[in-house]
């Protein structure tokens, strides 16, 4: 049964967290890093909360060592300020699954903790099924003298064990987009909606029906390069500055990266590099323009920025539905392919979010 270690200086904190999480996960305490350590030596946590108030209280030692203790546990930081957060992830990078303000904040851990339980229990699952598919076709190649009746139902169980990994290739992938949108609560459901806005536009132009599935799986990823971005850039509730966006634009480059890495992101690459090119060439990474922009691209980028517009975000209001049309249609031609801008408007694609 999972279980979770609180680490925090006051004790009265302690007792406050442990309250907030023990309907849905059992909890212990510690007030120090000996405490924390000794814990670690005798239980394996599969969650661990620390606090993180530099200078008084600096967590950067707790954490390597609670790493080194608990190589696989899960790691939420509480901190009050983005530096101290950005600080903490330069010293132990892609170590925090997710960082938490102040107290007011302290009853999002329960989701938080439930949605990282789930990715890691779905990686785990995912890591299984390979391992006994992998020893299942073994098992077949050993066989292949058999008769042909017993070749026929090993195959029957081959195609089901495909089936299977195809629906937990699936639901890993939907996984990566749900851990996208973890880092950034306020995106909370924009993948899935890009998906959405970006299907109904490519079914309606004729988009060729083999490659829908892989769009589809594009459109759910295209963020998935913000998992590099900065937590003090990518949670900023307010417009950011010049040298933040020149950060924040390496999430395409980033996201090809690690499609180029994995076997079933590979035909999405295009899509996940290239959606904020602009029609008249002034977009990124590539500077590209007009049709040399791949049409999955060219669609996400539409869905993208609609769902920009009509959802409230930390630093803007929600525009209502009809002035979002009559914006996509001013940037038709300068930032989006203005005959997938026709489709999308006369659809009326979005209207029921809107």
């Amino acid at each position: 049964m999972s279980r979770a270690l609180i680490v925090h200086r006051r004790e009265a904190a302690l007792g406050e967290l442990r309250d907030v999480l023990k309907a849905r996960i059992p909890c212990d305490t510690a007030r120090g890093i000996e405490e924390a350590i000794a814990r670690c030596g005798t239980t394996e946590y599969d969650v661990v909360v620390l606090d993180h108030r530099p200078p008084e209280y600096d967590a950067t030692e707790v954490l390597r060592a609670i790493l080194v203790a608990a190589p696989n546990a899960l790691v939420i930081l509480m901190t009050t300020g983005a530096e101290a957060a950005q600080k903490l992830d330069d010293a132990a990078p892609g170590k925090v699954f997710r960082f938490l303000g102040g107290p007011d904040q302290r009853w999002q851990l329960p989701g938080i903790v439930a949605e990282g339980l789930r990715l890691t229990r779905m990686e785990r699952e995912q890591r299984d099924l390979v391992k006994k598919l992998s020893l299942e076709h073994g098992k077949l190649q050993k066989r292949e003298k058999l008769l042909d009746l017993v070749v026929r139902e090993r195959t029957k169980d081959l195609e089901t064990s495909y089936v299977r990994l195809k629906a937990a290739n699936r639901q890993a992938l939907l996984g990566l987009a749900k851990a996208i949108e973890a880092k950034d609560p306020y995106t909370k459901g924009h993948c899935g909606r890009v998906a959405e806005y970006t299907m109904a536009v490519a079914i309606a132009c004729g988009y060729p029906a083999a490659e829908l599935e892989t769009l589809e799986f594009a459109s759910f990823l295209h963020d998935i390069g913000k998992i590099g971005i900065r937590d003090a850039v990518l949670l900023k509730p307010a417009a950011l500055e010049p040298d933040e966006w020149q950060h924040m634009r390496i999430h395409p480059v980033v996201g090809d990266t690690i499609a180029s890495d994995i076997e079933m992101l590979k035909p999405m690459r295009p899509a996940i590099r290239n959606h904020h090119e602009r029609w008249d060439g002034t977009g990124y990474p590539d500077g590209m323009k007009g049709l040399d922009i791949p049409l999955g691209a060219r669609l996400v980028c539409i869905a993208d920025a609609f769902d920009a517009m009509i959802t409230d975000r930390p630093y803007k209001r929600a525009i209502p539905y009809e002035e979002c049309l009559l914006l996509l249609r001013k940037n038709a031609g300068k930032m989006f392919d203005a005959e997938l801008v026709e489709v999308f408007v006369q659809n009326r694609v979005g209207e029921d979010y809107g």
